[in-house]
């Protein structure tokens, strides 16, 4: 899901006027399985975007009832915005994994 434990923290290298959402998702009961199988999927098609500058899933420490935190960085506002228009959101987030979520927040800032 995330990547090895010897990866830096995927903020270490932001730059000012990033834009950086970070997420947690809890899933509803029984469903953790079925929306870790959906994020490959999510992961490659966000990572693709010509503005996404990362996207990384963790599974807190500790989280025993299949909590994610998501995180996400975008070049610009613009990034963000074109991310949440595109087919593979609507599809997998929007229509497919929050239907699965008990509850799900998430925090967008710009690196200043």
């Amino acid at each position: 899901m995330g990547d090895t434990p010897t990866t830096i923290w995927p903020l270490d290298d932001a730059r000012p006027g990033e834009v950086v959402v970070i997420a947690r998702w809890s899933p509803s009961a029984g469903k953790s399985e079925t929306i870790a199988a959906l994020l490959p999927e999510l992961i490659q098609q966000s990572r693709a975007e010509s503005g996404c500058l990362g996207y990384q899933a963790y599974r807190p420490d500790g989280a025993d009832n299949g909590d994610l935190v998501l995180v996400e960085r975008y070049a610009d506002q613009s990034a963000l915005d074109a991310h949440r228009n595109s087919v593979h959101f609507r599809t997998l987030v929007l229509e497919r994994i929050v239907p699965l979520l008990a509850d799900r927040h998430a925090v967008v800032t710009t690196v200043q």
